[in-house]
């Protein structure tokens, strides 16, 4: 009887550490759900970034490397920010995930203030031909550099979220992993049952 006491007693001190992790998880969920929020807003900018992209690609010394290359680099890091944050990963995902969102902000950044600066040429008549200069579509010019901006913006938040709450977010794997042992480690029924018997028989 003694041995089942104290079985019992191990149990629900097992079961009401995994209530104190499940309230600590609650909490740390709601900062991960705010920056998978965050996520789908830069998907949301991303979006049509790639579009005005497309259409400024033909910009003569940029267009492909301030167009498209960028927006390519937009895409990936929305898709792997949001493979990263759906699951439970370690710390090297997670700091990786920052270290890529700190550069992916600065290129925003350096992106809006090319293509606003841009936004503002001239056009050159048609019988005018200068070397290496475009200006074939001020206003696209001027949508990459809006879109760049909330990009920044948005993707700045989201580093910023992410460095913050990195031990939260690094905690939920350890939590899984104690919720694991702690299920391992709790006693069966049969146990119980066997320990039941003895005390009777003896």
């Amino acid at each position: 009887m003694r041995a089942r006491g104290v079985d019992l007693s191990d149990s629900m001190g097992d079961l009401q550490r995994m209530v104190t992790n499940l309230a600590t998880h609650i909490q740390d969920s709601e900062h991960k759900q705010l920056l998978v929020y965050s996520v789908g807003l830069q998907a949301l900018f991303t979006f049509p970034l790639v579009i005005c992209c497309l259409f400024v690609s033909s910009v003569a010394n940029a267009g492909f490397a301030y167009g498209v290359l960028v927006g390519f680099l937009n895409v990936v890091f929305v898709l792997g920010s949001y493979w990263t944050l759906k699951e439970n990963r370690d710390g090297l995902y997670i700091g990786f995930m920052i270290g890529v969102g700190t550069m992916m902000s600065l290129l925003n950044f350096m992106n809006s203030i090319f293509w606003g600066q841009l936004s503002g040429c001239q056009p050159v008549p048609s019988n005018i031909h200068i070397t290496q200069y475009s200006c074939d579509n001020p206003a696209a010019y001027g949508a990459v550099c809006t879109f760049s901006v909330f990009l920044f913006l948005s993707q700045g938040f989201f580093t910023v979220g992410a460095t913050v709450w990195k031990d939260e977010l690094m905690s939920e794997l350890r939590l899984v992993e104690d919720e694991a042992g702690s299920y391992a480690n709790l006693p069966l029924a049969s146990q119980h049952e066997s320990q039941h018997s003895e005390s009777v028989d003896l």
